[in-house]
């Protein structure tokens, strides 16, 4: 596909943080990857960001005046914006209509929240609705759950970066971490259950990776446990040396629209055990890729399926484990980075070209 001179804003209301310092990396790689494959993209998401009650307070009037200051008051006219998290991040790409190019197209990634936490969604939540040209959605099940079927829209993960298309293949044998977590640590994410679990996986070995408000619970209940470790942030390197190392990942959440943590871990050849999600549903076949979890029965009975459900896995036979293995690689290739940016770059030009034919 032939580059063009159409210059693409990409804008997401996330960013790192000292407490979650990767927050929003997948949306940057999507900019550094579409800026390698040709397509000139600049990138404005919420660079000043935080905990504090100060920055809860006012870091959305801080990132108005940052975007107003770098994008509204400067010589550069986009004529296509992406969103990434619809709600409220659309207010910049509609202001930017308002005061600088009134025929710019507006592209929205919705990544979960961003519906699940706007039902029913109000008036304005559906008024700005109506003013985006294209929609992507990271799950089928998250599309469903939008309060309208957009005439423009695709499913589409945000990607996982290009790093994982050259992961080797570890055997059973040579994995050294028996169950592996990697994630922001809060209730969502299912730090609770986890918790919980500790006692039923006493026998095998558990890495958690990742930060976040449940961080201080997790580090009192690894007082004395010795079979949990708690490494903090890492990087995305280490990341994927963990995912190869571990024979299990889990993902416990009470929503998740994709993950792509389990994309990075199916794309190191790792089996995932996972509560049922939009997301599982979408990556995790069961009994093929790992296994899923229904949340529709009480938290004891779920923490029992859980146990079961790793300890099947983690004694499974070498040969079992390895077709596992393979069907994880399988399953995790179409959401490599390259292929995903190759797709929204095509939306963009099939964007551009109906401008132009209407103009």
């Amino acid at each position: 596909m032939a580059s063009t001179d159409r210059k693409v804003l990409i804008i997401t209301n996330m960013g790192p943080k000292a407490s979650a310092p990767f927050q929003g990396q997948f949306v940057a790689s999507q900019v550094t990857e579409l800026n390698a494959q040709g397509q000139t993209a600049d990138y404005h998401y919420m660079r000043w960001h935080g905990d504090s009650l100060l920055n809860r307070l006012l870091k959305y009037p801080v990132f108005l005046l940052d975007f107003l200051w770098r994008f509204i008051f400067c010589r550069q006219r986009y004529q296509l914006i992406h969103v990434h998290f619809f709600y409220p991040t659309i207010y910049l790409a509609l202001l930017y209509r308002v005061l600088r190019n009134r025929r710019v197209k507006i592209v929205v990634t919705c990544h979960g929240s961003d519906i699940y936490h706007y039902q029913p969604p109000g008036r304005l939540y559906r008024w700005c609705a109506k003013q985006v040209q294209a929609w992507v959605f990271t799950s089928e099940r998250l599309s469903q759950q939008f309060f309208f079927t957009p005439a423009q829209q695709q499913v589409l993960s945000a990607g996982i970066q290009g790093r994982y298309a050259a992961t080797k293949c570890v055997p059973l044998a040579e994995k050294d971490i028996d169950i592996l977590y990697v994630g922001t640590l809060d209730k969502n994410k299912g730090m609770d259950r986890l918790i919980a679990l500790l006692a039923e996986l006493s026998p095998y070995r558990i890495v958690v990776a990742g930060t976040g408000p449940w961080q201080e619970a997790l580090t009192k209940a690894a007082q004395g446990v010795s079979h949990l470790q708690l490494l903090g942030a890492q990087s995305p390197a280490q990341l994927q040396a963990l995912y190869q190392r571990a024979r299990c990942f889990i993902s416990l959440s009470r929503n998740e629209s994709f993950g792509l943590v389990m994309a990075e871990a199916m794309a190191c050849y790792t089996p995932v055990i996972a509560t049922e999600t939009d997301g599982s549903q979408a990556q995790v076949l069961p009994a093929v890729t790992g296994y899923r979890i229904s949340q529709q029965q009480s938290e004891p009975e779920l923490i029992q399926q859980l146990a079961q459900h790793i300890t099947q896995l983690l004694t499974l036979s070498a040969d079992q484990y390895a077709v596992m293995q393979q069907a994880c690689r399988q399953q995790a290739e179409p959401v490599l980075l390259p292929k995903v940016v190759s797709r929204l770059r095509q939306l963009y030009q099939d964007l551009d070209n109906d401008q132009h034919s209407t103009t």
